[in-house]
């Protein structure tokens, strides 16, 4: 029997031309932060459940658009080019704190199948699929349950009372289950204090300013510092051997604050450079590549931290920053800087990100905290996303940033549990405490998550500028790891936008919907 093989022929060529076409398409997704508002106002706090957004243009997958012919051009353009690149970027994501952790495992126990949906939605990639975590090393200022706590409470000079045992009892497990989700997720540390007995104040806590202005100090001891580097190597081995790896680690959260009434230790730049000198040939020593982050706090002085109180002058951050990486001896351990969100300006944050990469293009830039605040800021929708986007989950990256995070993963409906008396504090999601039968996520998540979906970890920033946009058009390009591009882009303004989007010898056409932000995939 003779076979015609035209048809298999026939077939193949249907099949390539059918894949090429699939591949000369643009994947979409969107959130209009009018949609939010109009959310909040007809779901009731106890009724978000699987289907909160089914109504909503709230990270909604789009239908695909296409290339079109370059010789239609529009006055307007978002021009990409992917020859000039900057910085690998890590990612997006917030801290597993006590409270978050505690929050997770407790829905994971009363409700599996609303824990699974928010873990999936969290971290992986058909859902927001954030890559960094931080978490703080001992216990901060949102905190379930021991109240405040280190690692090594009781006084030992050999550390042989430092113990880890608190956080395998729901933080590691909840690490893991996130890891599990998207192995790509990357954890940070930051301790909010050394253990009481190694202060010069005697507690975790900080000291008012009262306190400081008659003398007291919340610092390291001096004959302390060469055992709280034992600390932190005791820290990230430990966490190592329950199966978590601690990727990188701050020296102290906040540094410049030491007037708190929760976990908090002043650290003078000096003391960075003397603690990182002690460490760093440790974290050699001991194999671990843990990388090393210093200042992790503003921008800016904040006004609070510019008045000199008990001789205590605060150095300018950027100044603080480069004088540690100009030590010779503690500079070539340091990986970089981190910083929050809480004082400065988009303009001091761009101007700041710019002179450090000019400066010391070696050294990594991540943000790493922002929070929201909710009924204080008054905001909306529109203005908490526009805020966000200006100061961090965008801004940061496109300024030179490789990682952008929140403060809390998760937050219950009371803005806790948390040993603060003043918390009006917002997770990307809220949990309804009460009845376990509700998780809303908050409208931090959602922008975080469209920049997100673009931002793979590895992937490299590449060039991008908007032409005759008209301002308030945020644009963020990368190169994926898998040869792809990624394009987010935010329009701030009252009303839509058209724009070409060009891409070398490709050009597609995008409406930008008033007060939203929406990601663009293509190879």
């Amino acid at each position: 029997m003779k076979y015609k093989l035209a048809p298999l022929v026939t077939v193949a060529l249907l099949i390539t031309t059918a894949f090429t076409a699939r591949s000369q398409e643009i994947s979409v997704w969107q959130t209009k932060f009018d949609h939010g508002s109009k959310r909040e106002k007809e779901i009731d706090i106890d009724s978000y459940g699987l289907d909160q957004d089914s109504k909503y243009v709230l990270l909604r997958k789009l239908d695909n658009i296409k290339f079109t012919d370059k010789t239609k051009k529009s006055k307007r353009a978002i021009v990409i080019n992917d020859d000039i690149t900057y910085q690998t970027i890590q990612g997006l994501g917030a801290s597993m704190t006590d409270s978050s952790a505690w929050l997770l495992s407790q829905l994971q126990d009363k409700n599996p199948e609303l824990y699974h949906y928010v873990m999936k939605r969290l971290f992986s990639e058909d859902g927001a699929g954030f890559s960094m975590l931080r978490r703080p090393i001992g216990s901060s200022d949102y905190t379930a349950t021991a109240g405040s706590y280190t690692y090594a409470d009781k006084k030992s000079e050999d550390l042989a009372s430092f113990s880890i045992e608190h956080d395998k009892k729901y933080i590691i497990p909840m690490l893991k289950e996130a890891q599990a989700i998207n192995p790509k997720i990357k954890i940070i540390g930051s301790p909010w204090s050394a253990p009481g007995w190694m202060k010069t104040n005697n507690d975790i806590g900080g000291i008012t300013a009262s306190q400081k202005k008659a003398g007291k100090s919340n610092r390291l001891k001096p004959e302390y510092f060469d055992l709280y580097a034992d600390y932190f190597v005791n820290y990230i081995k430990d966490y190592q051997a329950a199966g978590v790896t601690v990727d990188a680690i701050t020296l102290q959260n906040e540094p410049q604050l030491d007037a708190a009434d929760y976990p908090s230790m002043r650290m003078t730049v000096d003391d960075q450079i003397k603690l990182v000198r002690a460490l760093g040939p440790k974290l050699e020593n001991s194999k671990l590549n843990t990388e090393i982050f210093v200042h992790d706090h503003n921008w800016k002085l904040h006004p609070n931290d510019q008045k000199v109180i008990g001789g205590d002058a605060k150095l300018d951050p950027y100044q603080l920053v480069k004088k540690i990486y100009n030590d010779p001896v503690a500079g070539k351990y340091v990986t970089g800087s981190a910083w929050h969100c809480y004082y400065g300006s988009p303009k001091d944050m761009k101007e700041l990100y710019a002179r450090l990469t000019s400066e010391f293009p070696s050294k990594k830039i991540y943000t790493t905290e922002a929070s929201g605040w909710r009924e204080w800021s008054k905001k909306g929708w529109k203005g908490d996303s526009t805020w966000g986007i200006k100061n961090n989950w965008l801004a940061t990256i496109a300024a030179g940033g490789s990682v952008s995070l929140q403060w809390n993963l998760v937050l219950d409906h009371k803005h806790g549990p948390t040993t603060r008396h003043d918390s009006l504090g917002v997770g990307l999601v809220t949990v309804n405490s009460d009845t376990w039968q509700s998780v809303k996520f908050e409208r931090e998540f959602y922008a975080m998550a469209q920049v997100s979906k673009a931002v793979r970890p590895g992937s490299l920033r590449i060039e991008s500028k908007v032409k005759n946009g008209g301002g308030n058009i945020p644009v963020l390009a990368v190169k994926r790891p898998d040869g792809s591009i990624g394009l987010v882009a935010a329009n701030l303004n009252k009303e839509d936008r058209i724009f070409d989007v060009i891409n070398g010898d490709k050009l597609f056409k995008v409406t930008l919907p008033s007060r939203s932000i929406s990601t663009f995939i293509w190879k």
